[in-house]
């Protein structure tokens, strides 16, 4: 039965370092998101504030507020999947060493 553990734990061990690389490109693109979403996000409420004080459209207001919610959860989905992939990443590495 020992023996079987520290086989499963050998076995985790690759796992475990191919879940870190996949993080640590997971954590870059969402820092790099991040990045795009503030540029962008400036952009596009430069342009809302422009649209409603000049031409007083509520139509293209609403589709660049909706560009904005769709940047803000953009970056949810990828912060959600980098706490999803920090969290197996910690289990693994806790079955390794418990």
């Amino acid at each position: 039965m020992v023996i079987l553990k520290l086989a499963g734990r050998v076995l985790l061990v690759p796992l475990w370092f191919i879940i870190s690389i996949i993080g640590a490109g997971v954590k870059l693109l969402v820092h790099m998101v991040a990045i795009a979403k503030k540029i962008l996000g400036f952009g596009i409420m430069a342009l809302l504030i422009g649209t409603v004080i000049c031409y007083q459209d509520w139509l293209q207001a609403a589709f660049l507020a909706c560009m904005g919610g769709v940047l803000i959860s953009i970056l949810f989905a990828g912060e959600f999947i980098d706490t999803v992939i920090d969290l197996l990443r910690e289990k693994i590495c806790a079955l390794i060493l418990g």
